[in-house]
């Protein structure tokens, strides 16, 4: 697609959320629910499997468009971004790691939104050390009985179908689609977080929930290091541009609300503080966006430093995401901490939440500095070797 192409599919995408006034949307964070109308909207316009390829039902978009619709849901509410994200995750485990089959019979129904997933990794005692799950998949006469436990997992208490992921008797991770109707499953909505409130998470319980062999998704072992890593590294995409569509919403609302607000004589943008506080929050949306863009790019064209990248772009949009929140909270004063009169407020609370999801910052500094380190030492060599005459 050209840069027309992309132009013209976010301003569709801007448009279809744009009948969600500020009102219905801080509603939806007030009573911590997500109306199925609006899930069912955005799947009538064909946003939940924009990058699944036509033959199976999708949009047959690249990843820069991916993108930009999570910029355009990070702008309007980071709680449907959330459930977009882990939607368009299981979709990615499947399309990448299932068998030709279980593409053709789940792919279409999820790119249709005919079935919502969830993407159930995080357990009680597990998050980013996700080698440590405990959920067990157990052979039986007709394929696996899973049990176990799975918390703080966005969308569950709706989705149609979660993307579990366990481990056999030998402790070799795997992955699994357990529908939500399966008998022994238990699911409990989560309420009072701080953030992502009407992303509608849940803890789950497993007890001998009976699932076909054919649902089992990936090689044996492979659930973690490439069925979860993959559907991760789309998942950081996603709220890196989320990020930046959330960094552009908190600055649209500060500068505005700095040129009518008056103090001292003088609207708030002719002080130099403010005027400060808007250039660093400007030059954080401009790194962010050159970051995002560029992740999507090397996505796009099947770079191997794509994964690298995005988890750059991850970690510097959610860092400098936090800290313009905190920033237009600051402009806003008194009117950025009441949810009555601000979505400031709201983007705070969400914004800090991408610190630790699809993997927290400290674990993509780990990424970025073991990956990053070569890079560098290369060129340290190269340049050693090119200055002292030698080719």
């Amino acid at each position: 697609m050209d840069r027309v192409d992309h132009a013209q599919h976010r301003l569709e995408v801007a448009r279809l959320l744009a009948r969600y006034s500020p009102a219905e949307v801080a509603a939806w964070d007030k009573s911590e629910t997500m109306p199925d109308a609006v899930i069912a909207s955005l799947a009538e316009a064909g946003l939940l499997g924009s990058f699944v390829d036509s033959s199976h039902g999708g949009g047959g978009r690249d990843a820069l468009s991916f993108g930009l619709l999570c910029a355009e849901l990070g702008q309007t509410s980071m709680s449907l971004l959330s459930i977009v994200t882990v939607h368009s995750m299981v979709i990615e485990a499947v399309r990448l790691s299932g068998t030709a089959q279980q593409r053709d019979e789940w792919l279409p129904l999820l790119a249709k939104g005919h079935k919502i997933a969830a993407f159930a990794l995080t357990e009680p005692d597990f998050g980013s050390e996700a080698t440590g799950i405990q959920t067990t998949l157990i052979p039986c006469d007709n394929g696996y009985r899973v049990s176990g436990a799975k918390k703080w997992i966005s969308y569950s208490v709706k989705a149609d179908v979660l993307l579990v992921f366990g481990k056999l008797e030998d402790g070799s991770p795997v992955a699994c689609l357990l529908p939500t109707d399966t008998e022994g499953l238990r699911i409990t909505a989560m309420r009072d977080l701080l953030g992502f409130r009407a992303a509608m998470l849940g803890e789950i319980e497993m007890n001998n929930c009976e699932i076909p062999a054919a649902n089992v998704i990936g090689r044996k072992g492979a659930g973690i290091s490439y069925v979860a890593a993959s559907a991760l590294d789309l998942g950081r995409l996603a709220i890196a541009f989320g990020c930046l569509g959330a960094i552009q919403a908190c600055l649209e609302d500060s500068v505005s609300y700095a040129k009518k607000r008056k103090q001292f004589g003088q609207s708030l943008v002719q002080h130099q503080l403010i005027a400060q506080m808007l250039a660093d929050m400007i030059t954080s949306f401009k790194a962010t966006e050159r970051l995002c863009m560029h992740a999507a790019q090397l996505r796009a064209a099947g770079d191997p430093l794509a994964a690298m990248e995005t988890a750059t772009a991850k970690y510097f949009a959610s860092t400098h995401a936090v800290t313009v929140a905190n920033l237009a909270v600051q402009i806003h004063g008194a009117v950025g901490c009441s949810a009555s009169e601000s979505r400031t407020e709201r983007f705070y609370r969400d914004l800090k939440i991408t610190e630790i999801i699809e993997g927290s910052n400290q674990m993509q500094q780990i990424m970025i500095a073991q990956n990053g380190m070569g890079e560098f030492l290369k060129s340290a060599l190269t340049r050693k070797r090119l200055l002292s005459g030698n080719k």
